[in-house]
Formats: C-alpha cells, structure tokens, sequence
C-alpha cells in the first residue's frame, strides 16, 4: 500500500498530496434505507462531525487526478447525543474545482442507536461497532470547499459480511450532510 501511494506520486499529477478538514452538519436515521417504513418511521435527528483525510495522488485519469489515503472523524449521532469515531481508507477523484470521494472503515459509537421494532422482530438499531461507508461530493473555493454527502454505518449483515458478530441485528444508520472545509 505504501509503494502504491507513495512511488506513483511523483509521475501522477502536479498535484501534491494534501490534507483535508471539515466540518459537517446534517440528519441521521435509524434504518433510513428500509424498504418499509411502517415498521421503521423516519425520525430524523441532527448529526455533526469532523471529517479528516490526507490524500496522495497516485495516477492521473483523464483530465483529474485519482487520490487514496486514510481518513479519521469524529462525530455526534442522533440528536448530538451520542459520540461517535470511526477512520479508514478514502479514494477520490479530483478534476478542476470538483473532488468525489468515498470513504470505508470502520467506526464505534458509545452506545447502540435507536431500536427497530416490527410484527415478526424487534432489534437494537445500530450497534457500538460497524462499518463505516461514504459518499462525498466538494466543490474547491482557493483553499476551501463545499461539502455534500451521504454516509452508512451497519454491521453489513444484509450483504453478509457481518464479521463483527455477537451484536445481534442491525439495520444501519444512514446520515445526509452538508459540510464546510479548507485544504492544507
């Protein structure tokens, strides 16, 4: 991985690897991308967090430029209440003032979220472990940028990877954001 990020560098773009920070605000859900939402109401709460992220550039693709790092955040789930850390590895794309970026990780929140309850099961919402995955779409202003995305955490139990066991069911928590930052 380290000869992968580091080696192609210098032979990718002019760009250098930078460090991204930033601050998001937007609405969590319990189980938000459940086909029934009879027995899972949508009950939007406020989220917050800092997102962290060191990307270099590895291969140029066209007009842009393809990055991967690792990435850290801290956040504040369901209504502010509940703590939350999580990293992993980020990819993105930057071409002119645009960047995508999707991130996968894992993350850990203080307590389990919400609860889930229907005719044929009840269940904890999401556990204290789980991966962590995202979607994220900036838009560069000189050092800073504009931020919008989504992100999932879950046990990925209904792709069966839950490799976490011994946390029962887990319908995910998704969150919708819009985020401020600056490039370092």
């Amino acid at each position: 991985l380290a000869t992968m990020v580091v080696g192609p560098s210098a032979l990718a773009h002019p760009h250098e690897a930078h460090t991204d920070v930033e601050f998001r605000l937007g609405a969590g859900v319990v189980c938000g991308t459940c086909i029934d939402r009879e027995t899972s109401p949508w009950r939007g709460k406020a989220t917050a967090q800092i997102f962290a992220d060191r990307l270099f550039p590895v291969a140029s693709i066209g007009e842009g430029t393809f990055e991967i790092g690792p990435y850290v955040k801290g956040a504040l789930l369901d209504g502010m209440n509940i703590p939350q850390i999580g990293g992993g590895v980020a990819a993105g794309y930057q071409l002119g003032k645009y960047e995508m970026l999707v991130n996968a990780g894992v993350a850990y929140a203080t307590e389990r979220i919400g609860e889930v309850r229907s005719t044929e099961f009840s269940s904890p919402g999401q556990t204290k472990h789980t991966y962590d995955l995202g979607f994220t779409l900036r838009y560069t202003i000189q050092r800073y940028f504009l931020s919008v995305g989504y992100q999932h955490n879950s046990n990925g139990r209904d792709l069966g990877v839950n490799f976490i066991g011994g946390k029962g069911a887990n319908h995910g928590y998704d969150n919708v954001f819009a985020g401020v930052g600056i490039h370092f």
